[in-house]
Order: structure tokens, then sequence, then C-alpha cells
């Protein structure tokens, strides 16, 4: 036997295969796929043949799947916004200092300042409020300055007001992320407050190669080193295709890439429908499917609920949201992407919104396994006999545990008084109608520090602590075992991808991590300290933690 014949990787220790195999404790690697499994035996046989073992220092998983990211646009603001986020700021003073300070390095992209704060920023902030026009206008009456509040809101000073012409957006039906808002005083002057507009905004985007320098940057440091390998992205534009498409072609962003197209800030449905069945994508991505918004956030008091809104969060007496799509839109949006064997994401923050979805699918039926993922399906549930629905339609949930610290624990009870303290992600409740959700981090221009670890994600569904640090519904918490899978099996059935990712097993890609503990094992409020040593993908060693 020849060199060449010898396995490319041959791992031995403890390993998690998240298949149905706990007697597994030897990988074997071939051309970039697991080639065989077994115990001790294997690996002596292996050793016999003169091959090279590899010891695991520490526990060996599947890498993570994180099936619904803003991965490039994250990335982008990331390397031209200014942070201020709660808690690297406190107060509106500080955000005001941190724009200073960005202006007089001028950290501009064009003539705008951009600064990005966290969902639910008007809470976080220590006034509970949001910073006010004209305390934008005290740090520039002449560049236009935006501060993206999450996703969803953003803030105008007086400058941008007047370059965007926000009173055009004034009664637009569908919108970007949810249906637009422009706030207005009592005389009818925008406040600078708006939602859902913010690629309508002009804002120039990094060239080609500052995108590809940041989305090397922002996925090594932000996702590969926490065990993240496989991403579902939500696609805004062809700008940050490209750049994707360059970086997972040299190599410098290794992870695979299922692409979801936004609709409309990609192209409008039809058109996004086409470019993911014609789609021949390099690297390791891959058009998985369409994206729509069946709404808008909380945070702009925007997401289509069955309650109403408290009347402190509300412009009238009942409101209750926006739908940004009718029900023959969505029935178009599921039918269209059914006949063309293509994947369809649908947006649904509020309970009203999930509810909309349902019953288009419910509509159109016949929808097969997996087709239509209903992205936050199950955040806020206000009624569990929905959940049997899921399962009665064939929708895939994918769920965003994070959110219970980032705004669902503690805000949305005050957004919904009457009934907002029931139906906090009841992921016991979920699990145990037999249905698996899939766990993402969401991670956008708003999100929370730290939110794309995936141990993170896991130790929420565990703990169920809120922003305050205060226990939400603990009765439905899961185990670390349990959403170590709705990471792994779970989250690779959202993005298609089932038996090639999500799982240690023959056939599959070798993507893997090595954690130093196994968290199962320690304690609920170690599991976001548990360290990566390794990741491979496709077999080959992308990350190695430097020695402690």
């Amino acid at each position: 036997m020849t060199t060449d014949s010898y396995p490319d990787l041959v791992l031995h220790g403890q390993v998690l295969t998240m298949s149905n195999r706990s007697d597994v404790t030897t990988v074997v690697v071939r051309d970039g796929r697991i080639s065989d499994l077994g115990d001790d035996s294997l690996l002596h046989h292996h050793v016999g043949l003169g091959a090279g073992i590899t010891e695991i220092e520490g526990i060996l998983l599947p890498g993570f799947v994180d099936p619904h990211t803003h991965f490039s646009q994250y990335a982008a603001s990331r390397a031209t916004a200014i942070d201020c986020r709660v808690p690297l700021v406190r107060t509106i003073s500080d955000v005001l200092d941190a724009l200073r300070d960005g202006l007089r390095a001028q950290r501009f992209c064009g003539p705008w300042l951009v600064g990005y704060g966290n969902l639910f920023f008007d809470q976080k902030l220590a006034e509970r409020r949001l910073p006010t026009r004209e305390e934008l206008d005290r740090v520039s009456n002449r560049h236009p300055i935006v501060v993206h509040c999450g996703g969803h809101v953003s803030v105008l000073n007086t400058a941008a007001l007047e370059r965007v012409r926000v009173e055009r957006f004034i009664g637009s039906t569908e919108g970007l992320w949810g249906r637009p808002v422009i706030d207005v005083d009592k005389s009818g002057r925008p406040t600078g407050l708006v939602a859902e507009i913010d690629r309508h905004l002009g804002i120039p985007e990094p060239d080609h190669d500052e995108l590809v320098e940041a989305f090397t940057t922002t996925y090594r440091t932000e996702f590969l080193k926490h065990g993240v390998t496989t991403i579902g992205e939500m696609l805004e534009s062809e700008h940050y295709l490209d750049a994707l498409s360059a970086a997972s072609t040299d190599g410098s962003v290794p992870a695979r890439f299922g692409l979801y197209a936004m609709a409309p800030s990609f192209a409008p449905h039809e058109r996004a429908l086409s470019w993911v069945r014609e789609a021949n994508l390099p690297g390791r991505l891959t058009a998985c499917g369409t994206k729509v918004f069946a709404d808008g956030g909380y945070s702009a008091r925007n997401a289509a609920s069955n309650a109403p809104y408290s009347a402190d969060h509300a412009p009238y007496a009942g409101y209750r949201g926006k739908l940004n799509l009718e029900r023959p839109v969505l029935v178009a949006a599921v039918e269209d992407t059914q006949a063309a064997g293509v994947q369809l994401a649908i947006h649904t923050n509020g309970t009203r919104a999930q509810q909309e979805a349902l019953d288009a699918v419910a509509m159109v039926g016949g929808v097969c396994r997996g087709g239509v993922r209903i992205e936050h399906l199950g955040n806020v549930l206000d009624d569990p006999s929905t959940i049997r629905r899921w399962r009665d339609t064939g929708v895939l949930p994918v769920m965003q545990p994070g959110f219970l610290r980032n705004f669902i624990a503690d805000f949305v009870p005050m957004l919904f008084p009457a009934n907002g303290t029931r139906g906090r992600m009841p992921l016991r409740t979920i699990l145990d109608e037999g249905i698996w959700p899939a766990f993402s981090s969401d991670v956008a221009v708003g999100g929370e520090i730290g939110a794309s670890n995936p141990l993170s994600t896991i130790a929420a569904s565990v703990d169920r602590l809120g922003y305050w640090d205060r226990p939400v519904e603990p009765h439905e918490a899961i185990s670390v075992g349990e959403a170590l899978r709705c990471h792994s099996l779970a989250a690779a059935e959202a993005l298609g991808m089932t038996g090639e990712v999500g799982t240690i097993d023959i056939g599959a890609r070798a993507d893997m991590v090595v954690l130093d503990r196994d968290p199962r094992t320690v304690d609920v409020e170690t599991i976001r300290d548990v360290g990566v040593r390794q990741v491979w993908i496709d077999g080959v060693l992308e990350y190695e933690a430097a020695p402690a």
C-alpha cells in the first residue's frame, strides 16, 4: 500500500455525530468527505496501515450551521460604519460622541456618516429613547447622518432628510423589510425616525475590494472562530454577491453559503426567482431560494400582530402593526417557488403575519417538505395549538433563541401588556409536538455583540434569561443536546442540505469543529464560554486556536 491510499485525515477521540450513532471514536476523511466511521478498532486498522492520527483534544462535532444571517450587510457595516451598540455606548451623549469621533476620523460612506445600534435601541439606551434629528444635527448639519437601530429602524438628521426626501415614502405599500414608516410631527414634518427604507437612502457601499476584505475579516473573526462552517445568507444586492463570489472562489471565505435572494431588495420576486433557477455560482455558494417579507419588525412597532399594541407604542387605539404583503401575493410566491422547485423563506415577526403565511401555504396545498421556511415562526406564539398547523402545512420554522435576551423577553411584554408574557420562544412545547426548529443568529447591522456564536444561541435556549437577566418562562427550556441538534441537523434541513452538513456521517462533508469542552456537561452559565479549538471545512484545517 502506498501513501497515496492513506486517508486525508483520521481523527480520534470523543465524537458527537448528531446522527444515530453513539459508538464513534474514529472519523476518516477522504476527498473532503467523511468516508468511514467506527470505534477504536477502526483506529487500530489505520494505525496498522501507517496512517497519521490526529487526536481530538475536546469533543468533535459537525460544524455549526447558521441558516439565517445578513452576513454581507453586517460585514459591510462593520467595515465602514461606527459601532454605537450598547454596551459600547450607554447614553445618547455617548452615541453623539462616537459619531463625532467618526466625523473627526473622516469615516464616511460617500458624504454620509453612518452609525449603528442594537435592536430596541430606544430601550437599551439609558434615556429609553432614540437620538432625535436635532441631536444628530449637533454632530453635523452639513453631512447627512443616519443611525441604524437594528435592521428595521433608523434615525436621520436634517441633512439626510433633505437629501433623501423621505416624504415620498409616506403612504407607500410594499417595503423592503416591512411596510415603510415615516414618522411625522403634528405639522406633518418628518421627525427623522423612519423604518424599512434603509436601502432607499442611497448610502454608497464599499467598493468590491473593500467588501472582499470586510467579508474575509468578518467571517474569520465572527463566525469561523466560533465553529460556523455553513451560512444561510439573505442576499440584498448583486454587489454583495460579486464580492462574496470572489471571496469564496479564492478561499478567503471558505464557508459554505446557501443564498436567498431577497425581494424586492435583490430584485422583484419574479426576477429573484429566475436568478435562483439559473444561478451558476462559484466556490461553495449555492442559490437556495427567495425571501419575502410578510411584515416588518417589532422594534419598528411594525410587526403585524393579532393583539393590539399598547397605547404608548401605537399611533392609534387598536393598532396591530402592518402587513407588508397581502395574502394573494403570498399565495402567488408559494405557488411560483413550488412550481420552480425552489425554496421560499417568508419573514413573519408578528403573530398575524405568521397566521397569514400559514394560511397562504395551506391554500396552495401539496407543499413539499422543506419547500417553505417561515423565518421567526414561534419566536412569539399566542396560541400553542397553532404549532400543529406547522406540521400539517409542512413548513420549516427558523427561530432565533438569542432574541430572547435581545428583545423578546422584556420588550415584547412592553408592546403587548395584555398577553406578552406568554408564548415567548416556547421551545419545549414545540419539541414536544415533534417539530425540530432550525436555530439561527439572524446577525445583521443591529446584531448583539457575540450573537454570531452558536453557543450563545444554544445557551439562550437553555438558560432563557432576558435582557435584565431574569428567567423567561423557564418551563420552555430545552437541553443542550436538543439545542445542538437545532443548530446542526435541523439547520441543515432548513437550507436543503440534509446529509451534506450538520452531521458527522458517511458521505457528509467533512465540516467539523473541536470544542474544548462538551457543552452538555458544563454548568449552564458557562456554555457561552466553551471555546473552539479547531475547525475543518472539507477536511481542511481552516482554524486553530492559539495555544493558551
